[in-house]
């Protein structure tokens, strides 16, 4: 499909440059003999032939450049045309060696339209090349999405349902609203982050489910301090955006028994959402990537390349014992 394209473009500019020179040449009879402008007529012709296998010549040439000896049979070839049409000697509007003339004249428009080609060719190329990666990015980055919602999770699965086989003895009512809680969360990773964007409003309710289950495991019921600025409305997001952070703040963080440890703020205005966290943690640890998980902060800065190139601020800082974190999200192009 993508040659068949490919072919009718270059045809199609083929024949529009053919249609003007054809033009060109006609009106020549007025400045040039009669003999000239049939000779240029003919030129145009080949011009054309020559425009059409140049483009398909630069292909073979690009994989292996011994195909260029063809391009140098097709200028030669150019150099002899007035020769095999006959061109008489006589140059035209008088004096000087006509075939001398007509010879260089149509090697300069052979080599001109196949320049036209080539540089046709070189530009179908480079946007495919584009286009392929882009499509390879995205590839990458939905293999980024998968690895991620496959290796993150198991182990916070794992606690949790061992925390709610704990509760559902002396808190059942607890124990319900936590596998709901679970539930609406697989329901969510599994089903509904196979697409490029989701509603900012799902992504919240997942966060919120996800610090309600981790809040299980832990006595100190003030660990963490969550808080949502501005509204969600329709703001769509890419799926799976914020939570690294979280679960990053969470697995390196220490002195779990201090009040509001861990600080998570959203902030959501119009065409921006920040996030805020902030976690007590152990300097001597390498926060750069999770052991557990093989899931780091490298591939997240690189999926919001991908995602929101210059669209996106992340800063990353260490301050005496607290690990910060600051994105800014603009979602709208």
């Amino acid at each position: 499909m993508k040659k068949k394209l490919n072919i009718w473009i270059c045809l199609g500019i083929a024949g529009i440059i053919f249609s003007l020179s054809t033009i060109s040449g006609l009106l020549s009879i007025r400045i040039y003999s009669v003999d000239f402008s049939f000779y240029s007529v003919i030129l145009r012709l080949f011009s054309l032939i020559v425009f059409v296998v140049s483009f398909f010549l630069t292909a073979l040439c690009i994989k292996n450049k011994k195909h260029i000896v063809w391009f140098l049979l097709l200028y030669g070839f150019a150099l002899v045309l007035p020769s095999l049409m006959g061109i008489p000697r006589t140059a035209p509007m008088g004096g000087g060696d006509g075939k001398l003339i007509y010879a260089v004249y149509s090697f300069l428009t052979i080599f001109v339209d196949s320049f036209y080609a080539i540089m046709l060719y070189l530009g179908f190329d480079w946007f495919n090349k584009q286009r392929r990666t882009r499509e390879l990015e995205k590839q990458n980055l939905q293999s980024e999405l998968m690895l991620l919602k496959n290796q993150i999770n198991p182990h916070f699965l794992f606690n949790t349902l061992n925390n709610i086989d704990s509760l559902i003895k002396r808190n059942p009512d607890h124990a319900s609203a936590s596998i709901i809680e679970l539930s609406d969360m697989m329901r969510y990773m599994i089903y509904e982050t196979n697409i490029e964007k989701v509603p900012l409003k799902k992504e919240l309710d997942y966060i919120d489910n996800y610090l309600q289950l981790q809040q299980l495991q832990y006595a100190n019921q003030n660990l963490i301090k969550y808080s949502v600025e501005g509204e969600p409305g329709n703001i769509q997001i890419a799926p799976m955006l914020f939570i690294p952070f979280i679960e990053n703040a969470f697995k390196h963080c220490t002195h779990k028994e201090i009040r509001h440890v861990i600080s998570i703020d959203f902030r959501i205005d119009s065409d921006k959402i920040y996030l805020d966290v902030v976690n007590n943690a152990d300097n001597t640890k390498r926060l750069s990537k999770d052991t557990s998980s093989g899931i780091g902060l490298e591939t997240v800065k690189r999926r919001l390349e991908i995602l929101y190139p210059n669209r996106y601020t992340l800063q990353i800082q260490e301050k005496n014992d607290l690990f910060c974190i600051s994105l800014i999200v603009q979602t709208h192009d």
